[in-house]
């Protein structure tokens, strides 16, 4: 079989003909685009050479692709000049636009339309690359992973439920099978003929050799991905995206080289990113990575399941810290969608949970006790907690941490670098310091943050990866560097911790004075909150989706029977903090104690989500199916 280098050269040899007998009556039609200054009423051109140079890919749906073929062509012609007649040959570029079947060779081609050459237009959905491998961009993952549900399983789109994936297995048209594959792959896809052998079933007892056949699907039993991120289910969706998205480049692969049968994927332990040079099996790794486990755990439905989750934990023991409800929940995520602990770990973060980063966090060869902040506090380099080699780095180049070290003002433990004051440091039973249940609630409060880097490659935004640190040893080979971020505005004043004391002292201070000087009435106190706030009539009234005369009745007629609803919106517009948020509550004539579901919800949401914004709030109301509406 022929080889080539390229799918340009392909056409070229085996499709230009055909296209120049499309394409030479058109300029000879056209002939009239050959005129410029010395040359007019062209009468005569004869094509004398032609060549492809430049190729490119558009799916068109239903299997078929479009083909726009760019052709240089040499033209021969006569016409006038201010001199005569005269001849001339000139190189112009026209497009000539192919629509083809890339399966098992390129079958149905045929010449659709021809034009003058312009560029081509990038369509984002439509376009493909010159390896045929579809585009995907991060910020439409999501999309793609609910198309691919649409098109294989659309139920798990309606209502939470873990994936049938033998169902979708054969529901595309595949096979799967136990195989003793090489060390490091844990899965293969075949999209051509090759012998091989495979389990009878998983335990691997006995062998047998068979053929695949296009669609035939490979797993090592012995090699989850990435050891802990995937489970089976996350290996054969994997295979199954590849499936789906990536048989058009292995045809074509085989259509220019004739040797091209599986795809292998293999676990990756330093993952180097993505460059814009990448090859199109880097691509095709990537995208099935970003897909599968977002096929696992659609967006919606897994967010109604954790939301499920936490208030079910929370109404149980309303009193335990929310780090462990929040870590007990992931757990039950995990069990419900059959993934893995830390692949339902990493869908909560990705789905705005930041405080699932403080729940299975290991350290120094064991697993942290787990820890909550406030929303918002860490970005994707930043981290709270950092192993002993880091620190001992950091402490070395950081005079004002080494200094404060020494001095027993900041200490060393929970694999995270605290302030040394009994709020937040006590002694275990064994003497050594260890976070306080307080502490452990609020480490932005009291530990410190430090940013970190990664071996991956800044030139692509790589997410994956970047949050497997999250759930693995933080080491000083997978945790390249972590340095003291002096900028960041939860470390800004923890240097001076006297004055950070005094600030909160303060602010408690102020709380209860504050609270003792309230009126009892509930207009009295929205209308403290607002002067305290310095938050007019109409700016309330606009963040709280409320009118202007109902804010003005709440404050002049303390009488005014409020909607429970409306209390609620106007708390959260102020930014109430939950003590005097429920306050207010109570004072509107509503019980902040009762203990119905959705009494239970709305006190989860202001003790567990007070920087949430309304909108926020009625989305995991609506998750919850409590039937409150906020305006």
């Amino acid at each position: 079989m022929t080889k080539y280098k390229d799918f340009k050269e392909y056409v070229e040899e085996n499709y230009l003909d055909m296209i120049m007998k499309r394409l030479e009556p058109y300029i000879i039609s056209h002939k009239d685009d050959l005129e410029e200054d010395d040359f007019y009423n062209i009468s005569w051109v004869e094509v004398i050479g032609s060549s492809v140079c430049g190729i490119t890919f558009k799916d068109i749906g239903d299997n078929w692709i479009e083909i726009r073929t760019s052709i240089d062509v040499e033209i021969e012609f006569t016409g006038k000049t201010r001199y005569g007649h005269d001849s001339d040959t000139a190189t112009k570029t026209y497009n000539v636009f192919l629509k083809a079947i890339l399966e098992d060779g390129l079958k149905k081609v045929s010449v659709t339309d021809v034009s003058s050459y312009d560029k081509n237009i990038y369509e984002k959905d439509k376009s493909l690359s010159q390896n045929l491998v579809p585009y995907m961009y991060e910020e439409d993952v999501e999309r793609h992973a609910e198309d691919f549900l649409k098109k294989h399983y659309q139920k798990a789109l309606l209502q939470p439920m873990p994936l049938p994936v033998e169902e979708i297995v054969d529901d595309m048209g595949m096979t799967f099978f136990y195989a003793p594959l090489e060390d490091g792959i844990f899965g293969k896809t075949f999209f051509g003929e090759e012998k091989v052998k495979v389990y009878t079933d998983i335990t691997g007892s006995e062998e047998i050799e068979i053929m695949t056949s296009p669609g035939t699907m490979l797993i090592n039993p012995n090699v989850y991905f990435m050891y802990n991120i995937g489970t089976a289910n996350n290996t054969i969706i994997h295979e199954c995206v590849h499936w789906d998205r990536h048989r058009r480049p292995f045809e074509l692969q085989r259509l220019l080289e004739g040797d091209c049968s599986h795809i292998s994927c293999e676990i990756v332990e330093k993952y180097e990113g993505i460059p814009e040079e990448a090859s199109a099996f880097k691509w095709m790794e990537w995208q099935a990575n970003q897909l599968a486990p977002r096929i696992l755990m659609p967006a919606k439905m897994t967010k109604r399941k954790l939301n499920d989750f936490l208030q079910a934990r929370y109404q149980i023991n309303p009193h335990e810290r929310f780090a462990i409800h929040m870590e007990g929940a992931i757990n039950d995520l995990s069990l419900f969608f059959h993934v893995s602990n830390i692949a339902a770990k990493l869908r909560a973060i990705e789905l705005g949970y930041d405080q699932a980063q403080g729940v299975q966090v290991y350290c120094n060869g064991r697993r942290l006790p787990p820890f909550a902040f406030m929303k918002g506090t860490l970005n994707k380099n930043n981290t709270f907690v950092i192993d002993e080699n880091n620190l001992l780095y950091n402490l070395m180049v950081r005079p004002e941490l080494g200094r404060l070290y020494a001095e027993g003002k900041i200490v060393y433990t929970n694999c995270m670098l605290c302030l040394n004051t009994p709020k937040y440091i006590e002694l275990s039973e064994t003497g050594e310091p260890i976070l306080t249940d307080y502490a452990l609630e609020h480490v932005d409060e009291c530990c410190y943050i430090f940013n970190r880097r990664f071996s991956a490659s800044d030139s692509y935004s790589d997410t994956f990866y970047r949050r497997c640190f999250l759930c693995r040893d933080v080491d000083s080979e997978t945790f390249i560097e972590a340095d003291y971020d002096e900028e960041h505005k939860s470390n800004q004043s923890k240097a001076d911790k006297e004055k950070e004391l005094s600030i909160i002292t303060d602010f408690a201070d102020g709380m209860a004075e504050f609270m003792e000087d309230l009126p009892g009435a509930f207009s009295k106190t929205l209308r403290a909150h607002m002067v305290r706030k310095k938050i007019g009539e109409e700016e309330l009234a606009f963040r709280c989706h409320l009118s202007v005369q109902t804010i003005s009745k709440y404050l002049n007629h303390n009488g005014e029977k409020k909607k429970y609803e409306n209390v609620l919106a106007v708390g959260k517009a102020l930014c109430l903090h939950p003590i005097y948020m429920e306050d207010l509550i109570k004072k509107a004539g509503f019980s902040t104690d009762k203990s119905d579901r959705a009494s239970i919800i709305v006190k989860f949401l202001i003790w567990h989500h007070p920087d949430d914004t309304i909108e926020e709030w009625q989305e995991k109301l609506d998750d919850a199916h409590v039937s409150i509406k906020l305006p």
